[in-house]
């Protein structure tokens, strides 16, 4: 039987421990690529819903991309609640076209900036189509999580919209 130097087996243990710890313990690198591959997926998944739901008006991209029940600006909403609302506006703008302009990314956060533009043929907020074509802008925050939309947070230039489309802003009180 060889005998080993108890001194040679206690350095050669440590650096066997160290080694394996290395091998074993991420580095920072192997974790950034998993989470620039969610959020490119992320991204994806919110240009998806702009170009098939608004662009392509394909609204069942919304049962892929959205979860069942999701909160817009605080409110719970249910899949086809958000169908009927694209549904409104692709109606009466049929030749609807949004522009993402600019799309960020943060963890499971996605925020993007676009340009609507569409020619106004029917009904929309109770004002009768115009045949005006008019342009507004908005952005969107929306939350992702295990691959689905479930919150959102919306901001337009609806005001804008309406001007462009005719409507007049009446202040309380004042005279028509």
């Amino acid at each position: 039987m060889m005998e080993v130097n108890p001194r040679f087996l206690g350095r050669n243990l440590v650096v066997l421990i160290c080694l394996t710890r290395l091998c074993c313990v991420p580095s920072a690198q192997s974790q950034q690529v998993p989470m620039q591959t969610a959020i490119a997926e992320n991204k994806a998944r919110v240009q998806r819903w702009i170009e098939e739901g608004f662009n392509r008006r394909n609204l069942k991209v919304v049962d892929e991309v959205f979860a069942e029940s999701f909160s817009i600006n605080g409110h719970v909403m249910m899949r086809d609640d958000l169908k009927q609302s694209m549904r409104r506006r692709v109606t009466a703008f049929p030749d609807l076209h949004v522009t993402i302009d600019e799309i960020v990314s943060d963890g499971n956060q996605v925020a993007i900036w676009y340009t609507a533009h569409g020619t106004h043929k029917a009904e929309f907020e109770g004002i009768a189509g115009t045949g005006r074509q008019v342009t507004w802008i908005g952005s969107d925050l929306l939350r992702i999580e295990e691959g689905r939309i479930t919150q959102g947070r919306f901001v337009d230039d609806s005001l804008g919209l309406m001007r462009q489309l005719g409507a007049r802003l009446m202040l309380p009180g004042a005279q028509r």
